[in-house]
């Protein structure tokens, strides 16, 4: 038991360095996006009035699909232990199963669709 709990106290840690570096580079990501920085030597020149609130733009649409993709992830998660649980005692609801497990999938893709709308309006 010795060396089961000196594993998991390491994966443990694992866990909390992970999440702490994760938190470090969104912090980074986002004031990256908020700074104006002038791109490609144009100093000071806009193009459009609209570009301070590009970063925005994207860190919604950033936001928009990651949110999307982990609930879907979680969803389906749950969703395939259950469906792999009931084919076990009946086979023969394998479409029901599918049905359920697309419709997770489906988080995903409205993610990416409003995505998508908010770069068409940058």
């Amino acid at each position: 038991m010795d060396r089961f709990d000196v594993i998991i106290n390491g994966l443990r840690k694992f866990n909390m360095t992970f999440l702490v570096i994760a938190l470090l580079f969104v912090m980074i990501g986002i004031v990256t996006i908020l700074m104006p920085v002038p791109l490609f030597g144009q100093e000071g020149v806009v193009s459009r009035p609209s570009a301070g609130n590009a970063g925005w733009a994207f860190l919604a649409a950033s936001l928009s699909i990651s949110v999307s993709v982990l609930g879907a992830g979680i969803a389906l998660s749950k969703i395939g232990a259950a469906a792999m649980a009931a084919l076990a005692e009946k086979p023969e609801i394998m479409g029901s199963a599918i049905v359920f497990a697309g419709l997770a999938e489906g988080l995903s893709i409205w993610g990416l669709i409003v995505a998508v709308l908010i770069l068409l309006k940058v």
